[in-house]
């Protein structure tokens, strides 16, 4: 969850909702762990290292900011950026 901070008016919020099927519901926070990826779907012969959301994480730390993930209703995954405009 985000920290209390994230609540000010001096952050800005990038939202980006994913059209496919989210992931499990005890996943979304080891999305962000290096080499991790989401069922036998996403094998690297359809292309991708699980590194994405590892290297995005850490840049966005890295300059103050918070990156969050979680399924909406629908069930789509939904990934939260916060990063101060003061920065």
């Amino acid at each position: 969850m985000l920290d209390s901070d994230a609540n000010r008016s001096d952050w800005v919020r990038i939202k980006v909702r994913d059209q496919a099927p989210g992931v499990p519901a005890d996943m979304p926070d080891q999305l962000f762990e290096p080499f991790v990826r989401v069922g036998d779907s996403r094998g690297r012969a359809c292309g991708g290292y699980g590194l994405g959301l590892a290297i995005a994480k850490r840049a966005i730390r890295l300059h103050g900011g918070q990156i969050s993930a979680n399924n909406d209703p629908d069930g789509n995954l939904i990934v939260d950026i916060f990063l101060s405009v003061d920065t």
